[in-house]
């Protein structure tokens, strides 16, 4: 799916007034995740639910806007920058149920207000439609101009006043026909044990370094362990240019630079024979890791010893 193939599904939204609206509660007691329909019973505050989340789509997913769609099975390096990452199918197993054809009701008598766990929009004209799916985060009863405020009255939803629930346009996750599109990149890794897809990465980049002709690095435990605890470097490390400065360079040329520089020799170590790192610590990977790039070599070898963007100095961690 690209952009364009995505406006198209989405041009129902332009008849904003005919489009109708249902809330559902993502509930799960223990015995598994289930939608309930909320009991709004009350067409004001579904007009008003269409209304925030239709200008909330809109907004999102602009024409004029600048953004692109990845299948995200099919992505090797992952740009947070204006890139939405979609799912077809081979959904994540935490997030299945939103396409269960399988709903109920929800009770507040039933239902214990704490197992609500997120939100379904539903926005449908016709026989189109979008499902925007929001976790659950923390409540409180403040009223803005951005919110949604609902109230719970006996077993019924209106709007508004003070013991209530309060949704903001925002939305973490967009159904469109089988499509699950991911509006942050974020949200994936911090929901959904994204970590997998990044630690596999990594061990391919280790495995990379392995597998190549020229060996330089006598043990690998550190840089793995460096790229399992540090996450947010490990997601950006793209695979290794084995055709760059470090992998060219002869190894004697690059251990003279690193010795005679204390904030180098510090942590970059070698064997006894002086023809491969010894990377001993996880100060060492991090640095061993950015000799991959070439613009920090040549500030290595040409007496700079600055590492990243050339303002970034070596500090302990």
């Amino acid at each position: 799916m690209d952009k364009q193939e995505l406006l198209k599904k989405l041009n129902f939204l332009n008849d904003k007034n005919k489009v109708a609206a249902k809330l559902y509660f993502h509930y799960n007691d223990g015995k598994g995740d289930i939608l309930l329909e909320a009991p709004t019973n009350n067409d004001a505050v579904d007009k008003k639910i269409a209304s925030i989340y239709v200008d909330s789509v809109q907004l999102k997913f602009n024409e004029d806007r600048t953004f692109h769609l990845s299948d995200i099975t099919q992505v090797e390096e992952f740009d947070t920058v204006a890139t939405y990452y979609y799912y077809k199918d081979k959904y994540p197993a935490d997030l299945s149920f939103l396409f269960k054809e399988e709903k109920g009701k929800f009770s507040f008598k039933k239902h214990p207000y704490e197992n609500i766990k997120g939100y379904l929009i539903d926005l449908t004209y016709g026989n189109d439609s979008i499902l925007l799916y929001k976790y659950r985060h923390n409540f409180d009863i403040r009223i803005s101009p951005t919110m949604l405020t609902l109230l719970r009255v006996d077993n019924e939803l209106t709007s508004p006043s003070h013991e209530s629930i309060i949704i903001n346009e925002k939305f973490d996750y967009a159904i469109v026909d089988k499509y699950l599109v991911a509006m942050s990149l974020s949200t994936l890794e911090r929901k959904l044990k994204f970590d997998e897809r990044v630690n596999q990465q990594s061990k391919a980049v280790i495995q990379s370094i392995k597998d190549f002709e020229r060996q330089i690095v006598e043990d690998y435990t550190k840089l793995e362990e460096y790229l399992m605890q540090n996450f947010n470097f490990a997601k950006k490390l793209k695979s290794i240019d084995f055709d760059g400065l470090l992998w060219k360079t002869p190894i004697a040329d690059i251990k003279k630079q690193i010795d005679s520089r204390p904030k180098l020799n510090k942590y970059l170590k070698f064997n006894k024979k002086g023809d491969k790192f010894q990377i001993t610590s996880k100060q060492a990977a991090k640095i061993f890791f950015k000799l991959c790039n070439d613009k920090v070599m040549e500030s290595i070898l040409s007496g700079n010893i600055h590492l990243v963007d050339e303002v970034e100095s070596i500090d302990e961690e």
